[in-house]
């Protein structure tokens, strides 16, 4: 099977670019220098001059605060380019598998949300996310929807800025109040691997399993490290930023694939990174 792959560059298509062909499969891969999923004429071309059997995108506009400035952005990437790879897909009889986020829901659910719980997202970031994804559903017959939380890997991310910032000798502040599922970006494109091995197209989440506050994450990230770091708890209240965040973001997905507990997966990625 040949593989489009578009946000290439970022952690989880580095991931996929990696995965993917240890499965047998032919990756195309392009970063967002190269193909903006925005500009359709470009989609098309590509599209053409490759002839893809499935196209995965992982590309997006992910800066969640800067969303709310840069909405504009945020709905092109976010939003128009799932359309124009829907509408394309569509037409070429492509399968298009589509990556999207837990900041679809608003977060006050007591439990983990489940893929068709209804979403309500709080910032410009999941609306536009959520935007994507209905475009996908209703303009593409044959898609996966993936979406994942706390995804960390080669890259800037969460894991990374607890530790520079603990190098620095910085105090670090870390909300409590909110959880998450952590999602090693090498896992993820695994489960996405397995989704698409599957061939049963619909709607899934995929997330290391297990939750845990970000609090709870930036612990872990110092002791797995073996790192002394001033760290200490904070309310959401006491931190506000730009973009609203969901208390709850820890997703579940009773068909999706099993993938292991978020403290074994940051053991792993950490040995790599260390």
């Amino acid at each position: 099977m040949k593989v489009l792959l578009t946000g290439a560059a970022g952690q989880l298509g580095r991931e996929l670019a990696r995965v993917l062909p240890e499965e047998g499969r032919e990756v195309v891969p392009f970063s967002h220098a190269e193909l903006d999923v925005a500009d359709c004429p470009a989609v098309e071309a590509a599209l053409e001059e490759h002839a893809p059997e499935l196209v995965i995108n992982a590309a997006a506009y992910t800066n969640v605060d800067g969303c709310e400035t840069e909405r504009e952005l945020a709905y092109r990437v976010n939003a128009l380019g799932p359309r124009n790879l829907a509408q394309l897909c569509e037409r070429r009889g492509i399968e298009l598998l589509h990556v999207s986020t837990n900041y679809v829901f608003d977060g006050t659910s007591e439990s983990p949300y489940e893929p068709f719980d209804p979403p309500n997202p709080l910032s410009v970031y999941g609306r536009t996310k959520l935007a994507g994804e209905e475009y996908v559903m209703r303009l593409c017959r044959r898609w996966y929807v993936v979406r994942s939380a706390g995804v960390y890997g080669e890259g800037h991310n969460f894991v990374r800025t607890m530790l520079r910032a603990a190098g620095e000798g910085r105090s670090l502040k870390v909300k409590d109040d909110e959880y998450i599922s952590p999602t090693y970006a090498r896992d993820l494109a695994g489960a996405i691997a397995e989704i698409v091995s599957r061939g049963l197209y619909g709607l899934y989440h995929a997330t290391n399993s297990g939750s845990c506050s970000w609090y709870d994450f930036a612990r872990e990230i110092f002791t797995l490290a073996g790192i002394e770091a001033d760290l200490s708890p904070i309310k959401s209240s006491e931190y506000p930023l730009p973009a609203a965040r969901p208390a709850n973001g820890v997703l579940s997905s009773p068909d999706g694939p099993a993938m292991r507990h978020w403290r074994e997966a940051l053991s792993d990625y950490l040995s790599r990174e260390l």
